[in-house]
Parts: C-alpha cells; structure tokens; sequence
C-alpha cells in the first residue's frame, strides 16, 4: 500500500505521513489503546461467539459479515445484523447482547491470547511517563475479562468503555473521554488502533492515530487516514514517538 508523502525511517514495517507546513512542538501525553484484536486477540472469539448465539435464533452469520462489523460496539452489531435478516421474529436484543458477551467472556478464559507486543508496547510508554488508557467499544465485562486474562490492569491509568457513550466507534467520544481523565488534550494523544473505526475515531478526535492493521483490512485504501502503519506493537520505537511530537 502507498501513502502519499510517506517516508520510511529505517526498515519497510511501517509508513509514517508527514505534516504539511510549519509545525511545533507538542508533548505526547497519553497513549490510547482499543482492545480487541490489538492488545488481545480477541476477534476470532467474537465472530465464534456471533455466529453460535445468532444461528441458535435461526441466522446464519458469515465470516464475512462479522468482519463487517468488527470495531463497532456489540448492540450496534447486532442491530446492524438484524437489518439485513429481516424475518418475522420475536427476538430481544438485550438477551442476543447478554448471550454474546457471556460466551465471548467465557471463550477470553479459556483461549484469549495476547497480540504479538502488548507487553513491550505498554513498558515503552510506562517508562517514558507516558499514561496509557483502554478506549473500548467492548463492554466493561469484555474489558475486565480480558485484562485479567492478560494480567495488565495495573498498567492503565484509566479504562474506558464506549458502553457509556452516546455512540461507539467511529464516533470519537471514548477516545476524549480517555483522554479527558488522563488529563491530556486530543493533539497530546497517541491512538493505536487495529480497525477502520477506530481510525477513522481517532482522527476525528484529533488525536494521533497508529494503525497496526487486521488481515481484513489488506489493499483497503480507506486506511491511509492513519498517521502510522505498522505490521506490529513491537515496531513502535522512539524515533516514531519523537516525529509524533514534532509534527503535533
């Protein structure tokens, strides 16, 4: 994938955008960071979850399909599903939601594996005293089960939930408020993101956004919004960080 005024620093894992005109310098604050998919590889026990609770109502759900939902909270998701199935049925959206998140709670528990960097990524930041904050969409049971999988509750300041907002991804709101208790404002804040919603929420926070893409997003163009690409956490390094804060 080509990025217009993109500049390779050292090796071809990643592309960096540069700023156009004069620029000052900003110091970051805050790193931000989704869940599901970025810190934890949690989207194969989504769909799993997805397509067992829905075909149990009589919907059979495709891979591709819950590809199309990923990033999205989980009540937009099913909503969004029902659209497209529209049959004669008495379904309650609150038991789907409740099903989905028992099941996923309990597929993090049994499999739920950490993505290749989270532990590197959140040292990086921690001994820089940079705070870090989760900016879900999942809800607060997704969060805690999965952090407690994982074992770094302790390495966040904050831990927000799009469960709280108005609206989910793409829409910004979790981003700042992570950023509001944190205590940063949106220009001192790094996002890192791994699906177009949460890139396309970053930016619209006017935040910094790095892109460490799903295999879904591959040749998708729309994801040249991202700031930084990268193939992995463990690719984030200072060079990175310093350009973040000089282009701010």
């Amino acid at each position: 994938m080509s990025k217009a005024g993109a500049a390779n620093l050292t090796a071809p894992a990643f592309f960096f955008k540069s700023s156009p005109g004069n620029s000052f310098f900003t110091m970051i604050k805050a790193a931000l960071f989704d869940l599901d998919g970025l810190l934890i590889d949690t989207e194969p026990l989504w769909e799993e979850a997805e397509i067992q609770v829905f075909k149990n109502i009589g919907i059979e759900l495709t891979s591709e399909l819950c590809h199309k939902i990923k990033g999205f909270r989980v009540d937009e998701s099913i909503n969004n599903i029902l659209r497209q199935f529209p049959i004669e049925l008495n379904i309650n959206v609150s038991d789907i939601e409740n099903a989905i998140l028992q099941r996923v709670s309990n597929l993090i528990e049994q499999k739920g594996k950490g993505m290749p960097g989270f532990v590197y990524i959140l040292h990086f930041f921690k001994s820089r005293n940079i705070k870090t904050a989760v900016a879900s969409s999942s809800k607060l049971v997704i969060i805690d089960a999965a952090l407690n999988k994982l074992g770094i509750n302790h390495h966040f300041e904050s831990i927000c939930s799009a469960e709280f907002e108005p609206y989910g991804k793409p829409h910004p709101g979790v981003f700042l408020t992570a950023a509001a208790k944190l205590g940063a404002q949106p220009e001192e804040c790094i996002v890192f993101e791994d699906s177009l919603n949460g890139i396309i929420a970053a930016k619209a926070a006017r935040m910094k956004a790095v892109l460490i893409p799903d295999k879904t997003l591959s040749g998708d163009k729309r994801v040249a919004i991202a700031d930084l690409e990268l193939k992995s956490l463990l690719n984030f390094k200072e060079d990175h960080l310093k350009l973040f804060e000089k282009q701010s």
